[in-house]
């Protein structure tokens, strides 16, 4: 009998592949402590942030603590009783105190802890605290840097030319904010520092009373009244008061030496005005000094250019400001 060998089959079924889909939801809620509000406590100003990066997030949670500060001020303290009490002495200086807003007037704090992170889907969470004793060491050592920078003006005014010392100086009005929003905090921490401030108001009344002292004498050429009227003008915008006359009350003396040339190009006059100006104090100390060149074409006469050499001086000193243009770099 034969071997018969049957042969073996296998059917390969082929093989189906279904989706297979997986479901999920993006996280977007905020932890649970984000919502949670630290306030009043005894040791710390809390806050939280949010943002779209870390650094974001705590730069939200640093203005919160701000916001804090602000919110936690007495109501009874008012600014401008800190400005009566400063300025008894003083000029006053009303609209420094109502340019302050409680509401974006930042301080810049050290010691901040974060003490919580947290990510989801689409932003970082952080909560902040600095500790109240931190603050108010912080606040009042930025108040005696303030005094002391103050005092060291004050002391300079002996030594140093007036003008020199006014513009070294002047927009000193905005450390006055400084001063009251440092105090306003520290009084709602329980810190009462408005009678240890003497030398910022002093200085800003030392400030205004020097800038009514001065008085420029403004000379010129005969032949540079028109310019001299410009230069005028220009102090006259700085609220600085100058005579064309000879005046013993004048503090400093402004010479002006001009000398025109004259040319044609084509069928153009063209004049070109050289300027000289030298600023000098009434003991004749050289201050500063510049030279201005202005141009004018005309294609009438040159009157005509001269006039336009004119009027580019005038141009000239609008466009670098009367402290540049006679040589003061300020």
């Amino acid at each position: 009998m034969k071997n018969i060998k049957k042969k073996m089959f296998t059917r390969v079924l082929p093989m189906v592949f279904f989706p297979v889909f997986f479901s999920g939801c993006k996280s977007t809620s905020p932890p649970d402590w984000y919502a949670v509000e630290t306030v009043n406590h005894p040791e710390y100003v809390y806050a939280a942030g949010e943002g779209r990066s870390l650094n974001l997030a705590k730069k939200s949670a640093l203005s919160g603590v701000n916001s804090q500060l602000w919110t936690q001020v007495d109501s009874t303290f008012s600014m401008n009783d800190v400005y009566k009490k400063i300025n008894d002495n003083t000029t006053s200086y009303e609209s420094t105190s109502n340019k302050i807003n409680a509401k974006s007037a930042q301080v810049t704090l050290t010691g901040v802890e974060y003490v919580r992170s947290e990510k989801n889907d689409v932003a970082y969470y952080v909560q902040a605290r600095v500790g109240r004793d931190n603050i108010k060491s912080q606040l009042l050592s930025e108040v005696k840097q303030i005094e002391s920078a103050a005092k060291l003006k004050i002391d300079n005014l002996s030594h140093q030319d007036k003008l020199i010392w006014w513009l070294d100086n002047r927009g000193s009005e905005a450390k006055l904010e400084d001063l009251y929003v440092r105090l306003a905090i520290l009084s709602s921490l329980g810190s009462d520092e408005k009678n240890s401030v003497v030398y910022l108001p002093k200085l800003l009344g030392d400030i205004s009373k020097v800038k009514s002292e001065l008085l420029v004498s403004i000379r010129p050429d005969k032949k540079d009244k028109k310019s001299a009227a410009f230069i005028s003008e220009k102090f006259s915008k700085e609220e600085m008061a100058t005579t064309q006359s000879s005046s013993r009350q004048a503090t400093h003396i402004l010479t002006m030496k001009s000398e025109y040339r004259r040319g044609m190009v084509g069928d153009a006059y063209i004049t070109t005005k050289l300027t000289d100006l030298v600023l000098k104090n009434k003991a004749g100390k050289t201050l500063a000094s510049n030279e201005i060149i202005s141009t004018g074409n005309s294609m009438t006469s040159y009157k005509l250019s001269q006039e336009g050499a004119e009027r580019h001086f005038s141009a000239l000193l609008e466009e670098a400001g009367i402290w540049q243009a006679v040589g003061l770099k300020k």
